[in-house]
């Protein structure tokens, strides 16, 4: 037990080591987790211990669709609801069924295995997707669509890995049963979801301070989800809803540092899932197999995009014929590209039941893809989506021009120190600055957009409110003002940083439409 104790604090320390290193070099953390996972199963330095799928998922998997649903914009969902249920519903279906029958023939797998793996690929994993979206400007309804088809799509994928798991045991497809089934999950999980969530935002807004909100949305997480289970619904689906509701309950009824905390917890037990997920699978893979299965993890990715390209480019081509949606060709390319697996579908193989013919295998072959598409796919995002013209170029202009503007000034700044020094003569000075001066007047036109100004504006406005803030906590520890008073004052400052924060999100999202994007 002692060990075991100290291999997962040595984990937790890699993991924030690695986060740091990540974030530094500009990398999607998910992507320095994988491949730590990696190293950890070749080093094999952890200990090949048994995990109870249980653990997983009743643990695990509510924690993250929980954390990944509650800020989500419910909105902006609910406007893209045409196209996400069509990738979150009959999306799901065709693409699982298209993997697995590519893999059936590439990896020789039985066909029930095959769809069992066709399911645990189809589920979606948006976060290196969502964190190149924030980093440069997208169509917002694309980010839309992208966010709640994950978010969908998590529950129907992991009700078909539950049944075609079954498939697996009983060697046989009970159709109409299955069908019940899957109804069941569904709507239940909805039900179940919207009530809990109605419960869940009722006493959210009657709990007095945000170490009791954040107890009491733990609370709800966890009996949402065994509620569910017990009922047969889905407790992805339940987590999912009750997250949404809550989450935009939670916006509009609490106060903004009660949000800030709520939203700094869930993102921190988030990232600690994550890293917990890639070290149990450097638990429960072997090198030799990983390496005898290479072949198999390659031929896996091509069957994951495969399904991935026949279910969205044939859905949408449907909804495009039946005259409700026209979804811009090249959104459909980053759709595609964007499938990009993650620690959800590491988490529903992980909690597959131990004595599950071909689980070692399918352990194996899922990691593997994630390594793969990790390292393919979400490496190389943002310049794809450049390269299809569909990131736009504004902020990175906003930013050349600021850049140059800050260092032409500091750059004036030496000069007058040197002609104060007696290192430049006057004529040269002036040479000098006044070519410095000439980059400063260019810049200042570049930034002298409405666009611009705003951007401006709100990180002024940020930097400003954010000293203010400390300095009402200085004062209110020194003694100087009661604690009372500045407790007050920093509310309504955590409120304008919170409305801040809205708006950089939403102007980062909204980017002009080009004609081109409508009907190409």
């Amino acid at each position: 037990m002692r060990e075991m104790l100290e291999s997962y604090v040595l984990v937790f320390g890699v993991g924030a080591a690695v986060a740091i290193g990540a974030k530094r070099i500009g990398v999607p953390y998910n992507v320095a987790l994988v491949v730590i996972g990696l190293l950890l199963v070749f080093a094999n330095v952890l200990p090949h211990a048994s995990l109870e799928p249980d653990v997983v998922l009743v643990a695990f998997l509510p924690v993250l669709v929980f954390e990944a649903a509650l800020f989500a914009d419910a909105d902006s969902l609910r406007e893209a609801s045409r196209p996400i249920l069509a990738l979150a519903a009959p999306g799901v279906v065709i693409s699982l069924v298209a993997t697995a029958g590519v893999a059936t023939f590439a990896l020789g797998l039985p066909f029930s295995a095959a769809l069992l793996l066709g399911a645990l690929l189809s589920i979606t994993d948006t976060v290196s997707v969502l964190l190149a979206f924030r980093s440069i400007r997208v169509p917002h309804r694309l980010a839309a669509i992208m966010e709640g088809e994950s978010l969908f799509n998590d529950g129907t994928a992991l009700v078909l890995v539950s049944l075609t798991s079954a498939v697996v045991v009983t060697g046989h497809v009970d159709y109409a049963a299955t069908t019940r089934a899957l109804l069941l999950a569904i709507v239940g999980g909805v039900a179940v979801g919207a009530i809990f969530g109605w419960v869940g935002a009722a006493a959210l807004r009657r709990t007095p301070d945000h170490l009791t909100g954040i107890l009491a949305s733990g609370v709800l997480v966890f009996a949402t989800s065994l509620l569910a289970e017990r009922i047969h619904a889905s407790p992805v689906i339940a987590v999912v809803v009750a997250a949404l509701v809550v989450g935009r309950a939670a916006r509009h009824a609490l106060e903004p540092s009660r949000v800030l905390a709520l939203q700094g917890f869930w993102e921190a037990i988030g990232f600690s899932i994550n890293v917990l997920l890639f070290e149990l699978v450097g638990m429960q893979i072997d090198a030799r197999m990983f390496l005898t299965e290479a072949g198999s993890i390659l031929a896996a990715v091509l069957a994951l995009h495969i399904g991935r390209a026949v279910a969205v480019y044939g859905c949408f081509a449907i909804l495009r014929a039946l005259g409700r949606e026209q979804i811009p060709i090249r959104w459909q390319h980053v759709m595609v590209f964007g499938n990009i697996k993650g620690a959800l579908s590491m988490a529903a193989v992980l909690a597959l039941p131990a004595g599950l013919p071909h689980r070692a295998r399918l352990v194996t072959i899922v990691f593997g893809v994630t390594f793969v598409t990790l390292m393919m796919q979400a490496l190389p995002f943002r310049r794809f989506l450049k390269a299809l013209n569909i990131a736009g170029s504004t902020a990175d202009a906003f930013d050349v021009a600021r850049a140059r503007l800050i260092a032409a000034r500091r750059g004036q700044t030496e000069l007058d120190g040197m002609l104060g020094t007696g290192l430049l003569s006057r004529a040269e000075h002036a040479e000098r600055r006044a070519a410095f001066q000439r980059i400063i007047i260019q810049s200042e036109t570049e930034l002298r957009t409405p666009e611009a100004d705003a951007a401006d504006d709100m990180i002024i406005d940020g930097a400003l409110l954010a000293a203010q803030k400390a300095a009402l906590l200085d004062a209110a520890r020194r003694g100087l003002v009661a604690t009372e008073t500045a407790d007050k004052e920093i509310a309504d400052i955590d409120r304008r940083l919170l409305k801040l924060s809205v708006a950089h999100g939403e102007a980062a999202s909204h980017t002009p439409t080009l004609p081109a994007e409508e009907g190409t």
